[in-house]
C-alpha cells in the first residue's frame, strides 16, 4: 500500500489500523474504480468526436481534458490497492 494512504499518520498502531480500514473499504474502492473508468470513457469518446475541433478554444480544451485525463489516471492508481506495493523500499 502506499504511503501517502497514512503519511499523515504518526503511530504505527494508528497507520496499521488505518491500513485495515481502506482494505475493509476495498469493495467501495473497487466501485470508485469503475465509475472512474466510466468517466474516462466518456473522455475518450468527447476526444474523437469530430464537433469538438470546430470550437475556436480546442486548444483549451484539449488542455483540460488532458489535466482531466491526468487526475482520473492518479486517482485510479491511488485506489486500485491490488496494484499497489509499498513504496518505502
Amino acid at each position: 500500500m502506499y504511503t501517502k494512504w497514512t503519511q499523515h499518520l504518526k503511530d504505527d498502531e494508528e497507520k496499521k489500523r488505518f491500513q485495515n480500514q481502506i482494505w475493509s473499504a476495498k469493495p467501495v474502492l473497487d466501485r470508485v474504480y469503475a465509475i472512474l473508468e466510466e468517466q474516462e470513457k466518456g473522455l475518450d469518446r468527447s476526444e474523437i468526436d469530430p464537433g469538438s475541433f470546430e470550437n475556436a478554444n480546442w486548444a483549451y480544451l484539449q488542455a483540460f481534458k488532458n489535466g482531466d485525463r491526468f487526475r482520473l489516471n492518479y486517482l485510479k492508481q491511488l485506489i486500485d490497492l491490488d496494484k499497489q506495493k509499498d513504496d518505502t523500499k
